[in-house]
Protein backbone atom coordinates (compact mmCIF):
# COMPACT_ATOMS: atom_id res chain seq x y z
CA UNK A 1 0.00 0.00 0.00
CA UNK A 2 1.28 3.45 -0.97
CA UNK A 3 0.51 6.66 0.56
CA UNK A 4 1.75 10.07 0.94
CA UNK A 5 2.35 11.92 4.29
CA UNK A 6 4.39 15.47 4.65
CA UNK A 7 6.38 14.88 1.01
CA UNK A 8 7.02 11.44 1.55
CA UNK A 9 6.04 8.04 -0.20
CA UNK A 10 5.37 5.39 2.37
CA UNK A 11 4.90 1.71 1.54
CA UNK A 12 4.37 -0.47 4.18
CA UNK A 13 4.31 -4.18 3.30
CA UNK A 14 5.46 -8.03 5.05
CA UNK A 15 7.91 -10.01 3.28
CA UNK A 16 7.56 -13.80 4.67
CA UNK A 17 10.41 -16.13 2.46
CA UNK A 18 10.38 -19.40 4.32
CA UNK A 19 12.58 -22.35 4.60
CA UNK A 20 15.74 -19.84 4.01
CA UNK A 21 18.75 -20.72 5.84
CA UNK A 22 18.56 -17.69 8.50
CA UNK A 23 15.01 -18.77 9.08
CA UNK A 24 11.98 -17.05 8.27
CA UNK A 25 10.78 -15.04 11.15
CA UNK A 26 12.91 -12.06 10.52
CA UNK A 27 11.42 -11.37 7.75
CA UNK A 28 8.03 -11.66 8.70
CA UNK A 29 7.93 -7.87 9.62
CA UNK A 30 6.36 -4.78 8.17
CA UNK A 31 8.26 -2.42 7.05
CA UNK A 32 8.24 1.48 6.24
CA UNK A 33 10.25 2.75 3.08
CA UNK A 34 10.03 6.58 2.01
CA UNK A 35 11.29 7.76 -0.99
CA UNK A 36 11.48 11.38 -1.81
CA UNK A 37 10.64 13.36 -4.33
CA UNK A 38 13.96 13.76 -6.81
CA UNK A 39 15.90 11.46 -4.08
CA UNK A 40 19.07 10.36 -5.09
CA UNK A 41 19.51 8.43 -2.15
CA UNK A 42 19.86 4.95 -1.95
CA UNK A 43 16.19 3.89 -1.36
CA UNK A 44 15.88 6.28 -4.51
CA UNK A 45 17.98 4.00 -6.65
CA UNK A 46 16.12 0.48 -4.88
CA UNK A 47 13.19 2.05 -6.52
CA UNK A 48 13.56 2.38 -9.79
CA UNK A 49 15.99 -1.00 -9.82
CA UNK A 50 12.87 -3.16 -8.50
CA UNK A 51 10.80 -1.83 -11.32
CA UNK A 52 13.31 -2.80 -13.84
CA UNK A 53 13.66 -6.08 -12.03
CA UNK A 54 9.66 -6.34 -12.55
CA UNK A 55 9.98 -5.32 -16.27
CA UNK A 56 12.84 -7.84 -16.16
CA UNK A 57 10.98 -10.63 -14.29
CA UNK A 58 14.05 -11.83 -12.78
CA UNK A 59 12.32 -13.24 -9.60
CA UNK A 60 14.98 -14.71 -8.34
CA UNK A 61 16.84 -11.18 -8.41
CA UNK A 62 13.70 -9.36 -6.53
CA UNK A 63 13.78 -11.79 -4.04
CA UNK A 64 17.88 -10.90 -3.36
CA UNK A 65 16.69 -7.30 -3.83
CA UNK A 66 13.56 -7.21 -1.86
CA UNK A 67 16.19 -8.81 1.07
CA UNK A 68 18.59 -6.11 1.06
CA UNK A 69 15.49 -3.05 1.31
CA UNK A 70 14.09 -4.97 4.26
CA UNK A 71 17.68 -5.05 5.49
CA UNK A 72 18.26 -1.29 4.78
CA UNK A 73 14.96 0.43 5.48
CA UNK A 74 13.59 -1.71 8.53
CA UNK A 75 15.68 0.53 11.37
CA UNK A 76 14.54 -2.01 14.42
CA UNK A 77 16.10 -4.58 12.45
CA UNK A 78 19.52 -2.89 11.42
CA UNK A 79 20.21 -1.06 14.11
CA UNK A 80 18.43 -3.82 17.12
CA UNK A 81 22.38 -4.82 18.29
CA UNK A 82 22.48 -0.36 18.87
CA UNK A 83 20.46 -0.86 22.01
CA UNK A 84 22.30 0.26 24.84
CA UNK A 85 19.91 -1.83 27.93
CA UNK A 86 16.85 -3.09 26.10
CA UNK A 87 16.86 -6.16 23.81
CA UNK A 88 15.11 -6.16 20.50
CA UNK A 89 14.78 -9.95 20.09
CA UNK A 90 13.08 -10.17 23.27
CA UNK A 91 10.75 -7.23 22.78
CA UNK A 92 9.98 -8.50 19.18
CA UNK A 93 8.81 -12.23 20.82
CA UNK A 94 6.78 -10.17 23.82
CA UNK A 95 5.24 -8.27 20.93
CA UNK A 96 3.92 -11.43 18.92
CA UNK A 97 2.95 -12.81 22.34
CA UNK A 98 0.97 -9.57 23.14
CA UNK A 99 -0.82 -10.02 19.92
CA UNK A 100 -1.49 -13.60 20.55
CA UNK A 101 -2.95 -12.60 23.78
CA UNK A 102 -0.53 -14.34 26.06
CA UNK A 103 -1.68 -12.98 29.82
CA UNK A 104 1.94 -13.03 31.09
CA UNK A 105 2.59 -9.45 29.77
CA UNK A 106 -0.72 -8.32 29.75
CA UNK A 107 -0.23 -6.68 32.96
CA UNK A 108 2.82 -4.06 31.55
CA UNK A 109 1.23 -3.51 28.29
CA UNK A 110 -2.02 -2.46 29.75
CA UNK A 111 -0.42 -0.17 32.12
CA UNK A 112 2.06 1.39 29.14
CA UNK A 113 -0.75 1.81 27.41
CA UNK A 114 -2.15 3.80 30.20
CA UNK A 115 0.64 5.66 30.60
CA UNK A 116 0.63 6.88 27.22
CA UNK A 117 -2.58 7.91 26.98
CA UNK A 118 -1.94 10.57 29.90
CA UNK A 119 1.57 10.99 28.10
CA UNK A 120 -0.62 12.27 24.46
CA UNK A 121 -1.99 14.80 27.20
CA UNK A 122 0.80 16.64 28.83
CA UNK A 123 3.71 18.31 26.61
CA UNK A 124 5.96 19.89 25.66
CA UNK A 125 8.43 19.87 28.16
CA UNK A 126 11.64 22.20 28.01
CA UNK A 127 14.36 23.95 30.36
CA UNK A 128 13.09 27.00 28.64
CA UNK A 129 10.23 27.34 31.39
CA UNK A 130 11.88 28.05 34.54
CA UNK A 131 11.36 31.22 36.31
CA UNK A 132 15.09 31.94 36.78
CA UNK A 133 18.11 32.22 34.65
CA UNK A 134 20.83 30.21 35.17
CA UNK A 135 24.28 31.74 36.10
CA UNK A 136 25.24 31.21 32.38
CA UNK A 137 23.03 34.22 31.48
CA UNK A 138 20.19 31.75 29.03
CA UNK A 139 17.44 30.29 30.04
CA UNK A 140 18.96 26.94 28.09
CA UNK A 141 21.03 26.12 30.27
CA UNK A 142 19.92 23.00 32.55
CA UNK A 143 19.90 24.12 36.43
CA UNK A 144 19.10 22.28 39.29
CA UNK A 145 20.46 22.66 43.19
CA UNK A 146 21.45 19.75 45.07
CA UNK A 147 18.55 18.06 46.30
CA UNK A 148 19.67 17.55 50.20
CA UNK A 149 20.44 21.21 50.45
CA UNK A 150 18.34 23.86 52.65
CA UNK A 151 18.39 27.41 53.45
CA UNK A 152 20.45 28.10 57.01
CA UNK A 153 17.82 29.19 59.27
CA UNK A 154 20.40 30.76 61.80
CA UNK A 155 21.26 33.23 58.76
CA UNK A 156 18.80 36.24 57.56
CA UNK A 157 19.18 35.30 53.25
CA UNK A 158 19.75 31.80 54.35
CA UNK A 159 23.25 31.46 52.73
CA UNK A 160 25.12 29.50 52.31
CA UNK A 161 22.84 26.18 52.23
CA UNK A 162 23.34 23.55 54.61
CA UNK A 163 23.28 19.24 53.40
CA UNK A 164 20.59 17.80 55.25
CA UNK A 165 21.19 14.06 54.05
CA UNK A 166 18.13 12.17 52.42
CA UNK A 167 15.47 14.91 53.13
CA UNK A 168 14.52 16.66 49.67
CA UNK A 169 14.08 20.40 49.72
CA UNK A 170 10.94 20.79 47.20
CA UNK A 171 13.09 23.64 45.85
CA UNK A 172 15.90 21.98 44.24
CA UNK A 173 14.62 20.45 40.68
CA UNK A 174 14.04 23.53 38.80
CA UNK A 175 14.60 21.63 35.62
CA UNK A 176 14.71 18.08 37.19
CA UNK A 177 10.62 17.82 37.06
CA UNK A 178 10.45 18.95 33.05
CA UNK A 179 13.40 16.24 32.44
CA UNK A 180 11.90 13.36 33.98
CA UNK A 181 8.50 14.23 32.21
CA UNK A 182 10.71 14.09 28.56
CA UNK A 183 11.98 10.57 29.40
CA UNK A 184 9.05 9.17 31.47
CA UNK A 185 6.73 10.22 28.47
CA UNK A 186 9.34 9.51 25.40
CA UNK A 187 9.39 6.10 27.08
CA UNK A 188 5.81 5.07 27.24
CA UNK A 189 4.80 6.88 24.51
CA UNK A 190 7.45 5.00 21.94
CA UNK A 191 6.46 1.25 23.88
CA UNK A 192 3.04 2.06 23.01
CA UNK A 193 3.75 2.88 19.36
CA UNK A 194 6.06 -0.48 19.19
CA UNK A 195 3.25 -2.63 21.30
CA UNK A 196 0.14 -1.83 19.94
CA UNK A 197 1.11 -0.21 16.05
CA UNK A 198 -0.52 3.00 16.89
CA UNK A 199 0.76 5.60 15.12
CA UNK A 200 -0.18 8.91 17.07
CA UNK A 201 2.24 7.53 20.81
CA UNK A 202 4.94 7.68 18.25
CA UNK A 203 4.27 11.17 17.00
CA UNK A 204 3.58 12.31 20.37
CA UNK A 205 7.08 11.00 21.10
CA UNK A 206 8.56 12.98 18.62
CA UNK A 207 6.79 16.29 19.30
CA UNK A 208 8.69 15.87 22.63
CA UNK A 209 11.90 15.35 21.66
CA UNK A 210 11.59 18.19 18.49
CA UNK A 211 11.27 20.82 21.96
CA UNK A 212 13.81 19.89 24.00
CA UNK A 213 16.46 18.46 21.57
CA UNK A 214 16.05 20.68 18.48
CA UNK A 215 13.62 23.26 18.90
CA UNK A 216 15.63 26.83 18.84
CA UNK A 217 12.94 28.42 20.97
CA UNK A 218 12.91 25.66 23.79
CA UNK A 219 16.00 23.35 23.06
CA UNK A 220 18.63 22.58 25.87
CA UNK A 221 22.28 23.36 25.81
CA UNK A 222 24.43 20.15 25.65
CA UNK A 223 25.62 20.72 29.14
CA UNK A 224 25.27 20.50 32.58
CA UNK A 225 27.86 23.33 34.28
CA UNK A 226 24.41 24.35 36.39
CA UNK A 227 23.07 20.86 37.85
CA UNK A 228 22.91 20.54 41.58
CA UNK A 229 24.54 23.93 42.58
CA UNK A 230 24.67 25.15 45.93
CA UNK A 231 23.32 28.37 47.02
CA UNK A 232 25.98 30.46 48.33
CA UNK A 233 28.59 27.78 47.59
CA UNK A 234 28.42 26.90 44.12
CA UNK A 235 27.14 27.44 40.78
CA UNK A 236 26.80 23.74 39.76
CA UNK A 237 28.56 19.88 40.72
CA UNK A 238 30.05 17.38 38.85
CA UNK A 239 27.39 15.17 40.79
CA UNK A 240 24.68 16.83 38.44
CA UNK A 241 25.31 14.61 36.07
CA UNK A 242 23.41 11.64 37.45
CA UNK A 243 20.36 14.03 36.62
CA UNK A 244 20.29 12.76 33.47
CA UNK A 245 21.00 9.36 34.36
CA UNK A 246 18.29 7.61 32.76
CA UNK A 247 19.12 9.22 29.27
CA UNK A 248 20.13 5.28 29.79
CA UNK A 249 16.66 4.92 28.70
CA UNK A 250 15.91 7.70 26.71
CA UNK A 251 18.85 6.68 23.75
CA UNK A 252 17.07 3.36 23.50
CA UNK A 253 13.90 4.71 23.30
CA UNK A 254 14.85 7.09 20.68
CA UNK A 255 16.66 4.43 19.16
CA UNK A 256 13.33 3.10 18.87
CA UNK A 257 11.35 5.48 17.75
CA UNK A 258 13.59 5.91 14.27
CA UNK A 259 11.87 2.96 13.18
CA UNK A 260 8.60 4.44 13.41
CA UNK A 261 9.06 7.46 10.55
CA UNK A 262 7.61 9.99 13.40
CA UNK A 263 10.73 12.01 13.11
CA UNK A 264 11.33 14.34 10.21
CA UNK A 265 14.24 14.00 7.76
CA UNK A 266 17.47 15.16 9.11
CA UNK A 267 16.07 15.25 12.67
CA UNK A 268 17.63 11.63 13.39
CA UNK A 269 21.14 13.68 12.80
CA UNK A 270 20.14 16.65 14.28
CA UNK A 271 19.47 14.85 17.71
CA UNK A 272 22.75 12.35 17.47
CA UNK A 273 24.41 15.86 17.15
CA UNK A 274 22.81 16.78 19.84
CA UNK A 275 24.23 14.15 21.99
CA UNK A 276 27.94 13.95 20.16
CA UNK A 277 27.71 17.18 21.82
CA UNK A 278 26.94 16.22 25.07
CA UNK A 279 28.83 13.40 25.08
CA UNK A 280 32.24 15.18 24.64
CA UNK A 281 30.95 17.48 27.70
CA UNK A 282 30.75 14.54 29.62
CA UNK A 283 33.89 13.36 28.29
CA UNK A 284 36.22 16.36 28.84
CA UNK A 285 34.64 19.09 31.18
CA UNK A 286 35.92 18.89 33.96
CA UNK A 287 32.25 18.47 35.92
CA UNK A 288 32.79 15.38 33.53
CA UNK A 289 35.96 14.21 35.29
CA UNK A 290 34.91 15.07 38.90
CA UNK A 291 31.62 12.60 38.21
CA UNK A 292 34.27 9.91 36.96
CA UNK A 293 36.34 9.75 39.89
CA UNK A 294 33.50 9.82 42.55
CA UNK A 295 34.18 7.47 44.86
CA UNK A 296 30.20 6.46 45.03
CA UNK A 297 27.48 5.51 42.98
CA UNK A 298 27.54 8.55 41.25
CA UNK A 299 30.71 7.39 38.77
CA UNK A 300 29.28 3.92 37.95
CA UNK A 301 25.73 5.89 37.40
CA UNK A 302 28.52 8.20 34.90
CA UNK A 303 29.23 4.77 33.50
CA UNK A 304 25.88 3.53 32.71
CA UNK A 305 24.89 6.71 30.99
CA UNK A 306 27.95 7.70 29.24
CA UNK A 307 28.66 4.47 27.71
CA UNK A 308 24.67 4.27 27.04
CA UNK A 309 25.12 7.30 24.92
CA UNK A 310 28.66 6.18 23.28
CA UNK A 311 26.37 3.09 22.00
CA UNK A 312 23.64 5.25 20.83
CA UNK A 313 26.44 7.42 18.91
CA UNK A 314 28.07 4.16 17.45
CA UNK A 315 30.83 4.31 19.50
CA UNK A 316 31.37 1.07 20.87
CA UNK A 317 35.59 0.76 21.55
CA UNK A 318 34.62 3.65 23.55
CA UNK A 319 32.11 1.35 25.52
CA UNK A 320 34.07 -1.38 25.63
CA UNK A 321 36.65 0.19 27.17
CA UNK A 322 35.06 1.83 29.67
CA UNK A 323 33.14 -1.03 30.52
CA UNK A 324 36.20 -3.48 30.80
CA UNK A 325 37.98 -0.75 33.35
CA UNK A 326 35.08 -1.26 35.61
CA UNK A 327 35.75 -4.32 37.81
CA UNK A 328 39.32 -2.88 38.81
CA UNK A 329 38.02 0.83 38.55
CA UNK A 330 34.56 0.56 40.46
CA UNK A 331 34.00 -3.06 41.45
CA UNK A 332 37.72 -4.03 43.61
CA UNK A 333 36.87 -0.11 45.48
CA UNK A 334 33.90 -0.20 46.23
CA UNK A 335 32.66 -4.02 46.37
CA UNK A 336 33.68 -5.57 50.29
CA UNK A 337 33.89 -9.59 49.76
CA UNK A 338 30.85 -9.75 51.54
CA UNK A 339 29.01 -7.81 49.22
CA UNK A 340 28.66 -4.45 51.20
CA UNK A 341 29.12 -1.31 49.59
CA UNK A 342 30.84 0.98 52.25
CA UNK A 343 30.01 4.08 50.71
CA UNK A 344 26.16 3.23 50.04
CA UNK A 345 25.97 2.22 53.68
CA UNK A 346 26.93 5.56 54.88
CA UNK A 347 23.94 7.18 53.55
CA UNK A 348 20.59 7.61 55.53
CA UNK A 349 18.76 5.77 52.90
CA UNK A 350 21.50 2.88 52.91
CA UNK A 351 19.67 0.23 51.30
CA UNK A 352 17.75 2.65 49.06
CA UNK A 353 21.64 3.70 48.00
CA UNK A 354 23.14 0.19 47.82
CA UNK A 355 20.13 -0.69 45.27
CA UNK A 356 20.17 1.59 43.53
CA UNK A 357 24.44 1.67 43.06
CA UNK A 358 24.13 -2.91 42.08
CA UNK A 359 21.44 -1.12 39.67
CA UNK A 360 23.74 1.23 37.98
CA UNK A 361 26.33 -1.58 37.42
CA UNK A 362 23.81 -3.85 36.03
CA UNK A 363 23.01 -1.29 33.46
CA UNK A 364 26.26 -0.65 32.42
CA UNK A 365 26.90 -4.42 32.72
CA UNK A 366 24.29 -5.13 30.11
CA UNK A 367 25.47 -2.32 28.15
CA UNK A 368 28.83 -4.47 28.26
CA UNK A 369 27.27 -7.15 27.25
CA UNK A 370 26.32 -5.88 23.96
CA UNK A 371 30.02 -5.44 22.86
CA UNK A 372 31.27 -8.56 24.52
CA UNK A 373 32.11 -7.43 27.66
CA UNK A 374 31.07 -9.18 30.88
CA UNK A 375 31.47 -7.75 33.98
CA UNK A 376 28.65 -9.93 35.71
CA UNK A 377 31.27 -12.65 36.46
CA UNK A 378 34.20 -10.82 38.04
CA UNK A 379 36.04 -11.37 41.04
CA UNK A 380 38.21 -9.34 42.66
CA UNK A 381 41.41 -10.31 44.27
CA UNK A 382 39.89 -9.92 47.13
CA UNK A 383 36.70 -12.05 46.50
CA UNK A 384 34.23 -9.09 45.44
CA UNK A 385 31.79 -9.26 43.09
CA UNK A 386 28.39 -8.31 42.04
CA UNK A 387 27.05 -11.47 42.53
CA UNK A 388 28.08 -11.27 46.39
CA UNK A 389 26.85 -7.48 45.84
CA UNK A 390 23.37 -8.87 45.02
CA UNK A 391 23.22 -11.40 47.64
CA UNK A 392 24.41 -9.53 50.52
CA UNK A 393 20.90 -7.15 49.69
CA UNK A 394 18.80 -10.02 48.97
CA UNK A 395 19.27 -11.80 52.76
CA UNK A 396 17.36 -8.96 53.49
CA UNK A 397 14.07 -9.39 51.63
CA UNK A 398 11.69 -8.65 54.18
CA UNK A 399 14.01 -8.70 57.12
CA UNK A 400 13.82 -4.68 57.23
CA UNK A 401 14.40 -4.92 61.18
CA UNK A 402 17.20 -6.77 60.95
CA UNK A 403 19.16 -4.30 58.84
CA UNK A 404 21.91 -2.76 60.75
CA UNK A 405 22.48 0.82 58.93
CA UNK A 406 20.11 3.62 58.43
CA UNK A 407 16.95 3.70 56.32
CA UNK A 408 14.81 6.30 57.04
CA UNK A 409 12.39 5.74 54.67
CA UNK A 410 11.59 4.19 51.22
CA UNK A 411 12.47 0.26 52.00
CA UNK A 412 9.59 -0.93 50.52
CA UNK A 413 10.29 0.54 47.09
CA UNK A 414 13.93 -0.11 47.57
CA UNK A 415 13.27 -3.63 47.36
CA UNK A 416 10.65 -4.07 44.78
CA UNK A 417 13.71 -2.37 42.72
CA UNK A 418 15.57 -4.91 43.88
CA UNK A 419 13.30 -7.62 42.71
CA UNK A 420 13.53 -6.35 39.22
CA UNK A 421 17.67 -6.45 39.36
CA UNK A 422 17.28 -10.23 40.92
CA UNK A 423 14.96 -11.47 37.92
CA UNK A 424 18.01 -10.20 35.51
CA UNK A 425 20.32 -12.16 37.87
CA UNK A 426 18.67 -14.86 36.77
CA UNK A 427 19.86 -14.24 33.41
CA UNK A 428 23.39 -13.07 33.74
CA UNK A 429 24.15 -16.30 35.85
CA UNK A 430 21.97 -18.64 34.80
CA UNK A 431 20.63 -19.25 37.85
CA UNK A 432 16.68 -20.62 38.15
CA UNK A 433 17.39 -19.98 41.97
CA UNK A 434 16.90 -16.26 41.17
CA UNK A 435 13.61 -16.73 39.03
CA UNK A 436 12.04 -18.43 42.09
CA UNK A 437 12.60 -16.03 44.02
CA UNK A 438 11.19 -13.37 41.51
CA UNK A 439 8.07 -15.27 41.09
CA UNK A 440 7.26 -16.15 44.79
CA UNK A 441 8.33 -12.56 46.48
CA UNK A 442 7.72 -10.27 43.31
CA UNK A 443 6.01 -11.16 40.17
CA UNK A 444 2.39 -10.78 41.81
CA UNK A 445 3.26 -7.21 43.00
CA UNK A 446 5.01 -6.05 39.89
CA UNK A 447 3.95 -8.11 36.54
CA UNK A 448 2.77 -4.49 35.35
CA UNK A 449 6.04 -2.51 35.65
CA UNK A 450 7.04 -1.20 31.97
CA UNK A 451 10.74 -2.70 32.10
CA UNK A 452 9.63 -6.58 31.63
CA UNK A 453 8.44 -5.36 28.02
CA UNK A 454 12.42 -4.91 27.12
CA UNK A 455 14.51 -6.46 29.64
CA UNK A 456 14.59 -10.29 29.67
CA UNK A 457 15.06 -12.34 32.66
CA UNK A 458 15.69 -15.77 33.04
CA UNK A 459 12.79 -16.58 31.18
CA UNK A 460 12.06 -16.14 27.48
CA UNK A 461 8.51 -15.66 26.19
Amino acid sequence: MLSTNSGRIISRFSLIFPNLPFGDSILKYDCIFTFRENSKTLYGYYFHLFNMILRMKHIQYLFILSFIMLVSSCGHKLEKKRFAVWDYEYMHEVRKKIRKGNSTYRPAYDKLISAADEALKRGPYSVTFKSIVPPGGTIHDYMSMGPYWWPDSSKPDGLPFIRRDGEVNPESSIDKEQLRGLIEDVRNLTLAWYFSGEKEYAEKAAELLRAWFLDPETIMNPHLEFAQGIPGRTAGRGIGIIDTRQFVTLVDAILLLESSAALRHGEEKQIREWFAAFFEWLTTSQHGKDEDAWPNNHSVAYDAQVTAIARFLGNDLYVAEKITAMPAKRIDRMIRADGRQPEELIRTKAFSYSVSNLANFFDAGETGLKVDVNIFNYNSPDGASLKNALEFLAKYLGRSAEWSWDQIDGWEQAENNLGLLIRRAGRYYGNPEYQIIWEQAFAGKLNDHWSLLVIPGLERP
